[in-house]
């Protein structure tokens, strides 16, 4: 059994080699399998360059679908938004504040699409409302109603929570915008 002297010792020794190390950067793990880290180069490659295209569709529509499903977020988030400045114009006036809006919802073709509602769509939507029309407070959300419809709802922005997968394609779009802006 080691004393604690040679603990003491042995952990020194592995010590100074950091130190002798003089602040080199650490290294991206690399495949020692050459055509593995080349697959997964190309697949994360690839994985931005879908991301930047699916992106692309929302700045520069090249349907009259994207430029559809824009205009319905926008007309939904105006009226959102009217609602509000109303309650609040209404509560200020009279002292009121206990007559308030509950809920505002909206039934818009965007509920009814696979890609808005399985897939990210609503995601590059949301991206494209905060850096096109510099909505920064609300968040467009799908929701589904006990008796099966789904409505656009708007939430606050800091209440949003995404998934991994969401925060990643976020990261991409942000990078993206960055370097468009340089």
């Amino acid at each position: 059994m080691k004393n604690i002297t040679q603990v003491i010792s042995s952990f020194s020794k592995k010590l100074s080699r950091f130190e002798e190390a003089e602040d080199k950067a650490f290294v991206k793990p690399v495949s020692k399998d050459a055509d593995l880290q080349k697959k997964i180069n190309l697949s994360e490659e690839e994985k931005l360059e879908r991301i930047k295209a699916q992106y692309e569709k929302y700045i520069n529509p090249v349907s009259k679908e994207i430029e559809e499903d824009e205009e319905a977020v926008l007309s939904a988030l105006r009226i959102f938004k009217a609602a509000r400045l109303a309650e609040e114009a209404d509560a200020s006036s009279k002292n009121d504040r206990q007559t308030a809006i509950h809920q505002i919802d909206f039934k818009s073709p965007i509920c009814q699409k696979q890609e808005y509602v399985y897939g990210k769509n609503l995601l590059y939507l949301t991206y494209w409302l905060q850096t096109v029309h510099g909505e920064k407070e609300w968040i467009p959300s799908i929701y589904k109603f006990i008796s099966g419809e789904r409505f656009l709802e708007f939430i606050p922005a800091e209440s949003k929570h995404y998934d991994y997968e969401e925060i990643a394609i976020l990261n991409v779009l942000k990078s993206l915008n960055q370097q468009a802006e340089k």
